[in-house]
């Protein structure tokens, strides 16, 4: 059992706040922490978009990975959602056993 940050982008405020409701509520994620806006700019169909998106940190541990991933694929307004997986080697050890027991 590891910590592991996940992250994902909203097109709104009122879609992250969704989600992380949804990821905490589930037991998916201890916290989760919304950002924005932030300034994106990416290639989609062909066209480089300049967008305002909600940035979502998302906390949790390696072993909801999986059923973490497809609740936010089945639960986003985005044809291809941005849903990355950053392993943290090294976490506060009470911060680590909150996490543990959020999620748990």
């Amino acid at each position: 059992m590891r910590p592991v940050l996940i992250t994902t982008t909203t097109s709104s405020k009122e879609e992250a706040e969704k989600l992380a409701a949804m990821l905490i509520d589930q037991k998916l994620a201890a916290c989760v922490n919304i950002i924005g806006p932030v300034q994106s700019l990416y290639t989609w169909q062909g066209k480089v978009v300049n967008d305002q998106e909600y940035k979502l940190f998302i906390k949790s541990l390696d072993e909801k990975w999986e059923p973490l991933k497809k609740a936010l694929k089945e639960n986003h307004s985005y044809q291809v959602p941005e849903i990355s997986l950053i392993n943290i080697s090294d976490m506060q050890e009470d911060y680590f056993a909150w996490l543990k027991d959020s999620v748990g």
